[in-house]
């Protein structure tokens, strides 16, 4: 989904007009006369830097150094954040020892929302606490309120929707049993009702999301606000454009979400409303309109040097190019797309990466001495010699993209040579075989390094419903078996096309070497030093220049042939564990039963493969099989399609109540079933996404 509109909301200094001098007077006027520690703080802001550091040499009264600190926090918060880090640390120690409440509530609030902007979230959170315990004592009801949002705020950023919802309906229950005296009330409490919607759309369920924008609109509204919702109109557009797929709806919040933007002159969200609303065209075979609001989302997006918004309004654009079978120009915005994607990363400082480095150094270290002792004692020959193979199978990929490239160039160029030869027609289609042709090629590399099916056959009877959506796919399966060992898996790569199929050589090659020259063989151990792996080339083709889209979902599963005990470690994507009904499921989360069968599903970790945030490590779940259960992996290709006499998606609701109804069938009819199912459910639709399902029958 395009991003949404933030809406989070955070501290609001007050900043007072100051029609003074600036000299060391007035600096001490305000520290004598006015009692009012923020307003104090908020006139100190007004005066020159110079001024206020001279005055510091001159003073001993701790409490004026304190306030003083605090406003040359602010005056850099935005310009130097480092250095406004080091003011806020120099204010903390002097706010305690005065013991001014006043003063102990701003260090703590400057101190964690510098580190929440430093994506030092613990330490945020950390401090945002300490203030809070501090406004809880002196039964400051709005400064709670703030605080609680705060911590919200920072809960959401780290993709904890659950805890972030908890604070912002704290906050809200103090919002809505206060007196307003302003707008600025009612402001906060629209903002807080957006964020909840914000909440439930991360978790998932996007009908409660939308009825919050929807009562921040009401909100608004009622007390002459409507100005203000330019961003809940943006996000409920999006909702109804990605989410419910009503074009008309989509629309008509879109319009009304660039109209507030542009009067508010908020360019960076009106590049993001234009953005949607291309979208929306595109989707229904509007090019004029679509190619009108792309570009309005790339001026506006450039106007506000929203590197972001600049990157998905040139994706915008070359996918309205390439549904015109305009190949060259989507060929040039994508590339103009991922050309920002690179300065995006480029713009990282050097010592931001040593310090995520370092830290990430230190944590592998504490967690991973075992690891690192089997490393030292691997052949470093070998190692290199299965790291050039995986480079080399690279390399070939790439060349495949720059083949795919270089011929819509070429024809290009032929189209121009010999255009009273042939009709625009013709040249298209020789455009679209020559394209087809390069594709056919990356499966062939792509097909060369998947495993045959008879390896599981070998030990147990099982399927594989394997359907790219394309000629190439992002989805592959993994099959190895090592001594009493046997390990299978079902990997969901970002995208699909050359792209995922890019991904897809990295997961399997990265598995292997795992396996075979790590010899790690615990699951969730697997799936740490996957993580770690593919982060690491990931980075390397950032700096190469040919950045890809990282990220992938896995089951992983591993069967003991002695004991027929199963290890499983997920990173997003379950396990369904079917079992008759005769055999034991003590202890295991009955999902659905039906007939003689029950469903169990066992849950993944919410961490994609390649997620730099990923800060825990990957679950082993340890199962007994019995004769007769049913293993089950899948990627989300096959829930997601959409069907049906509405038009919407599968689910995984009637995935699970199909797998369960054809359990007393051979395995080879289960595929057949499946492939036909999904073929009936389509219709007449496209199929959307990559699809893998393994089935293993013990």
């Amino acid at each position: 989904m395009k991003k949404l509109f933030l809406i989070i909301f955070i501290f609001v200094f007050g900043v007072l007009a100051l029609f003074a001098d600036t000299d060391a007077a007035k600096i001490d006027s305000i520290l004598t006369y006015v009692e009012d520690y923020t307003i104090a703080v908020s006139k100190l802001r007004k005066i020159p830097v110079n001024h206020l550091t001279n005055y510091l040499e001159t003073t001993t009264d701790d409490l004026s150094k304190c306030k003083i600190y605090n406003a040359l926090c602010w005056v850099y918060f935005n310009s130097d954040p480092p250095k406004s880090m080091e003011y806020a640390k120099l204010q903390q120690p002097l706010a305690e020892k005065s013991g001014n409440q006043d003063a102990v509530i701003n260090s703590y609030d400057n101190l964690a929302y510098l580190y929440q902007g430093f994506s030092e979230n613990e330490k945020a959170i950390t401090y945002m606490l300490k203030a809070l315990k501090v406004k809880e004592e002196l039964n400051d009801i709005t400064g709670i309120s703030t605080s609680l949002a705060g911590l919200a705020g920072v809960y959401y950023k780290m993709n904890n929707f659950k805890l972030a919802l908890n604070y912002f309906n704290q906050s809200l229950e103090i919002e809505n049993k206060t007196e307003k005296s302003s707008n600025e009330g009612y402001v906060r409490q629209g903002a807080i009702i957006g964020n909840i919607g914000l909440c439930y759309v991360g978790l998932g369920e996007i009908d409660k999301g939308l009825e919050n924008y929807l009562k921040a609109v009401e909100l608004y509204i009622e007390h002459g606000l409507e100005e203000s919702n330019g961003s809940f109109y943006g996000n409920i557009g999006l909702i109804y454009l990605k989410e419910k797929q009503d074009y008309k709806q989509a629309l008509t919040y879109l319009k009304k979400a660039a109209l507030l933007h542009e009067k508010n002159e908020d360019i960076a969200a009106l590049s993001t409303a234009y953005g949607g609303l291309c979208e929306v065209y595109s989707i229904q075979n509007d090019f004029a309109n679509a190619l009108i609001y792309g570009k309005k989302a790339l001026k506006n997006a450039k106007l506000s040097e929203d590197k972001g918004s600049i990157l998905e309004a040139n994706k915008s654009l070359a996918l309205v190019f390439y549904n015109n079978k305009d190949y060259q120009l989507a060929y040039e915005y994508i590339k103009a797309a991922f050309e920002v994607k690179d300065s995006i990363f480029n713009e990282t400082s050097s010592q931001q990466i040593a310090e995520m480095q370092t830290k990430y150094d230190t944590e592998k270290k504490e967690t991973e001495n075992n690891l690192l002792k089997t490393k030292q004692a691997l052949d470093k020959a070998a190692l290199d010699k299965k790291a050039t193979q995986q480079y080399i199978l690279l390399i070939g990929l790439g060349l495949t993209l720059i083949i795919v490239f270089y011929v819509v160039y070429s024809l290009n160029e032929k189209k121009k040579i010999n255009k009273l030869l042939n009709t625009k027609n013709q040249i298209i289609e020789e455009k679209n075989k020559d394209i087809t042709d390069s594709i056919n090629y990356a499966k062939r590399i792509q097909g060369a390094i998947l495993p045959e099916e008879n390896l599981i056959l070998a030990h147990y009877e099982s399927f594989i419903y394997y359907q790219p959506k394309d000629i190439v796919s992002g989805d592959f399966y993994w099959i190895k078996e090592i001594g009493n060992k046997f390990y299978f898996s079902v990997v969901d790569c970002t995208g699909h096309g050359v792209p995922g199929a890019f991904m897809s050589i990295i997961g399997f090659n990265s598995l292997n070497r795992i396996v075979e020259d790590l010899q790690l063989s615990e699951t969730g151990l697997i799936l740490d030093k996957l993580n770690e792996l593919v982060l690491h080339s990931i980075r390397k083709q950032d700096k190469d220049g040919s950045s890809i889209r990282d990220g992938m979902d896995i089951s992983l599963c591993c069967i003991d042939l002695e004991n027929e005990t199963l290890e499983f470690s997920g990173a997003n994507n379950p396990l369904y564990l079917i079992k008759p009904t005769s055999n034991s499921a003590e202890n295991l989360p009955i999902t659905l039963t039906e007939k003689d069968y029950n469903l169990i599903e066992i849950k993944a970790d919410k961490m994609a493969i390649g997620g730099v945030e990923n800060t825990k490590k990957y679950r082993t779940h340890f199962l007994q099989l019995q004769k007769g259960d049913t293993v089950y992996l899948f990627s989300d290709g096959y829930a997601d399609q959409f069907g049906g006499p509405k038009s919407k998606k599968f689910m995984y609701k009637q995935f699970k109540q199909l797998l369960i109804t054809i359990q007393e069938r051979p395995m080879e009819e289960q595929k057949n079933i499946l492939n036909k199912t999904i073929l009936n459910w389509r219709g007449d639709l496209d199929q959307i996404d990559d699809i893998c399902v393994m089935g293993v029958r013990i």
